[in-house]
């Protein structure tokens, strides 16, 4: 993940609150006339939408030109004569002007929270320098007051070449901060970068073993850690460093809230929350933002498993116990985030072949061969079967051909174990590398393929590093492949790791050469309806229908007729959430 947008505390919070309750955005455009329309029959409603572009993602009615809204519903799709007829004294009528309207958008896989959290803020560090010069970087930047000094922005690749030319990142960490504890999180977050405290405090020294999921990089000789950790390793010390406060839980609320603000802008509506670390207080920070009325998305917040747990019977207790999956509340914790492996710039994404790192750049990996698995393929066929009977649905990291192969194994066995009654909306989430023979499996088994197309050209420099040419030839990141062969295709951000906007996705997704998406209309569809199934709300959300609960977006411009270099330049000037506005932009 990268913190790019850091919270601004209590003032986000109470600017956050005024936007919600429409004080902070301008006067509403109001048409009030002193009498009901002459011949009104219907019930007057709360706000129309008149003169538009209504884009609905209903293959019934397609394109309209105006819609009604009343108590948060949708009560008319259609003419403006239509829409204009259920005007009344109260109603709040909106020339669009010929503007776009669309249902909101879904992000099915962000980490807001994590996003916005203040916690690492005063050292984010910049990826690319010389290992020695972090020394002075991060002694000008530690907080003099803290238990832990924390940080984040590295990169791997800098850390890998100091390792292999007989450096110790541990010592250089050591010599930037002696007396405490320090960690940093690399960009990516599939390492930390830590000191001999933090070894120290979490107890890693020469005979430790590697955990499930994880490597501890070792000093050569003799054994001991030499401060880098990948994976699941990181995150044993981070469990320990973000233990809840009084102080990070208001960290927690106060980084939500801003995210919050930051997704509205954007023109989502909905989201996945794809990491929801629960033994740190994240779950109890979406509670509290919902339960104080500030909650201006429909989450489904995906409930992490932690891999290092080796009581898998206490492990699915705890998930179990907090589960839950009120459709008519916009928070659910109806879904869990399991890793099947790591991520190709740490070796740590499971491949069917061998790693071959170019020498130019390595001359070996970081972790195993074949990279490792957080969930191994027994372990993670036992998770889905007894979460699905729960009701949970699965939301799958997968990034290597192994990795997908043996996810998508898991599933058809856990569905056999559940004698196919179970329904599972399933999903792996980047899916960068698939075998051809994993391709049609998709759809067979009805598991989505979560997509984020930013990710792309920084994968297929990965690839060209760590992966074998003729690996390249028969594999990678198969979007159309996928699409064409009946997959259920969402599109989303894994911000902060990638843009939060979908319309910078959306153009990336139509700018992959022959894995491109087809068309402008399957990118909007894998944002809204298709992703609205992912969360099980495709009846209530994603399209713009009569009946349909009234989340919906206008944009600046018509994304479906401008040229799609320019799609990503799309800016949202209006976001409803159950017809309430949650942001609109001061020009509109």
């Amino acid at each position: 993940m990268k913190h790019r947008h850091r919270s601004a505390g209590i003032v986000a919070f109470t600017l956050f609150a005024s936007v919600v309750n429409g004080q902070q955005l301008g006067q509403r455009r109001v048409n009030t006339p002193a009498t009901p329309e002459p011949g009104l029959t219907r019930v007057p409603a709360d706000m129309i939408l008149h003169n538009g572009f209504v884009y609905t993602v209903d293959a019934g009615l397609p394109v309209a030109a105006a819609v009604a809204i009343r108590s948060g519903e949708i009560t008319f799709v259609g003419s403006d004569a239509g829409a204009l007829a259920r005007r009344g004294p109260g109603t709040e009528v909106i020339d669009l002007g010929g503007r776009m309207v669309m249902p909101g958008a879904h992000d099915s896989h962000v980490h807001i929270l994590e996003a916005s959290h203040e916690i690492m803020a005063p050292c984010i560090i910049s990826g690319g320098l010389p290992v020695g010069q972090y020394v002075s970087v991060i002694q000008n930047c530690a907080p003099k007051d803290t238990d832990w000094v924390l940080g984040y922005g590295h990169w791997i690749f800098d850390l890998h070449q100091y390792i292999e030319s007989g450096g110790s990142p541990k010592a250089i960490l050591d010599a930037a901060v002696p007396d405490r504890p320090a960690a940093f999180m690399e960009e990516t977050s599939h390492s930390l970068w830590v000191n001999s405290m933090a070894l120290d405090a979490v107890g890693f020294d020469a005979s430790t073993p590697d955990p499930i999921g994880g490597v501890i990089l070792r000093e050569p000789g003799t054994g001991e850690p030499n401060g880098v950790l990948l994976d699941s390793a990181g995150e044993i010390v981070l469990d320990l460093a973000l233990l809840p406060t009084p102080e990070l839980e208001l960290m927690n609320y106060n980084a939500l809230v801003d995210g919050l603000s930051l997704v509205n802008r954007n023109g989502i509506t909905s989201l996945t929350d794809a990491r929801c670390y629960w033994k740190r207080g994240y779950m109890e920070a979406w509670e509290q933002v919902h339960d104080d009325g500030l909650l201006s998305v429909r989450a489904v917040v995906g409930l992490w498993a932690y891999p290092y747990e080796t009581d898998d019977a206490q492990q699915i207790a705890d998930l179990t116990a907090r589960y839950s999956n009120d459709p008519g509340s916009r928070l659910r914790f109806s879904q869990v985030k399991l890793y099947a492996d790591g991520e190709i710039s740490h070796t740590t994404a499971a491949l069917l072949q061998p790693y071959a790192p170019d020498p130019f750049f390595f001359a070996g990996t970081l972790a195993g061969p074949l990279g490792i698995n957080y969930f191994d393929q027994t372990r993670l066929t036992s998770y889905i079967t007894q979460l699905e009977a729960v009701g949970f649905d699965c939301h799958i990291h997968a990034i290597g051909d192994r990795g997908v192969h043996e996810a998508l194994d898991a599933i058809e066995a856990a569905d056999l174990a559940n004698g196919g009654n179970f329904n599972g909306r399933h999903r792996l989430t980047h899916v960068s590398l698939v075998q051809p023979a994993d391709v049609g499996r998709f759809a067979q088994l009805g598991v989505t393929a979560d997509v984020q197309p930013l990710s792309m050209s920084f994968f297929n420099f990965l690839y060209e590093i760590y992966v074998a040419p003729v690996l390249l030839q028969q594999r990678g990141q198969r979007l159309r492949a996928l699409h064409d062969a009946g997959a259920r295709i969402v599109l989303s951000s894994d911000y902060d790791v990638g843009e939060l906007s979908p319309f910078i996705n959306m153009q990336a997704a139509l700018q992959l050469g022959s894995q491109s998406l087809p068309s402008v209309d399957a990118a909007i569809r894998a944002y809204t309806l298709d992703a609205a199934y992912l969360m099980r709300q495709e009846q209530r959300v994603g399209s713009i229908e009569r009946g349909k609960l009234a989340d919906l977006i206008v944009l600046d411009q018509n994304i479906t007729t401008i040229p799609t270099n320019q799609i990503g330049n799309t800016q949202v000037l209006l976001t409803l959430i159950d017809g309430e506005e949650v942001w609109r932009d001061p020009s509109f």
